[in-house]
């Protein structure tokens, strides 16, 4: 059964773009992929664009979706393993997610970084449970760590506008009042070290992305 959380689950990422640029310039040739299947589409934290975009492309395919806001349209879920279910969480996720699989074909999960514990966050909780637990396909549409579903559409937006053959891309940013996660520029500075781009990334000092995320390129 087949993932999609980061720009490897993909294989070969010339091919990707290649297949997603002829998705877009017919978007309902492929409505046959879809027929009489339905996407779950699920969501812990807020989204616009994300949410927008992704029912719609599912539409397009042909697809039945099925939205659940998490904590707002349905039983609040405990997450956490080994806790007393004596508060206002009646049901834990791990009940939850079998029954989820049992109405849909994909699931797609929404879930940002806590900011209560890095290592917590790194691990990804919530998606690995989906993804174990589910018995159905599973992407992200953002995790703790990563956004692969904007970083494929950032990369498809250059390959669709860049002057020259190997651009050259900059990646930077600047402090914020708040916390925020890093998920968009993980995501990103991953899935273009896999390209041949001229790829930079500066920031301010102690501002800097986990190594994990921007590792050498695995393809020249």
């Amino acid at each position: 059964m087949r993932h999609f959380t980061n720009v490897h689950d993909l294989g070969d990422l010339n091919a990707a773009v290649k297949e997603a640029l002829e998705v877009k310039s017919n978007r309902f040739a492929y409505k046959h992929l879809g027929q009489n299947k339905t996407l779950m589409m699920i969501f812990f934290n807020s989204s616009l664009r994300t949410r927008l975009s992704t029912q719609k492309a599912a539409m397009n395919l042909g697809m039945n979706v099925i939205v659940l806001d998490v904590n707002q349209g349905a039983w609040k879920l405990e997450t956490e393993r080994g806790v007393v279910m004596d508060g206002d969480k009646p049901e834990h996720l791990l009940e939850a997610i079998p029954v989820m699989g049992c109405y849909c074909d994909v699931i797609g999960v929404r879930s940002f970084a806590r900011f209560e514990s890095k290592s917590d966050d790194y691990e990804e909780k919530i998606l690995n449970q989906f993804i174990r637990y589910s018995g159905r396909p599973v992407f992200s549409m953002e995790a703790a760590t990563r956004h692969p579903l904007q970083s494929f559409a950032d990369l498809i937006t250059i390959e669709e506008h860049k002057k020259t053959e190997r651009p050259k891309v900059v990646l930077t940013w600047a402090p914020h009042p708040k916390a925020l996660p890093q998920a968009v520029p993980n995501s990103f500075a991953e899935w273009i070290n896999q390209t041949d781009y001229e790829f930079v990334i500066t920031h301010p000092e102690g501002y800097e992305l986990s190594l994990i995320h921007i590792s050498e390129p695995t393809r020249p």
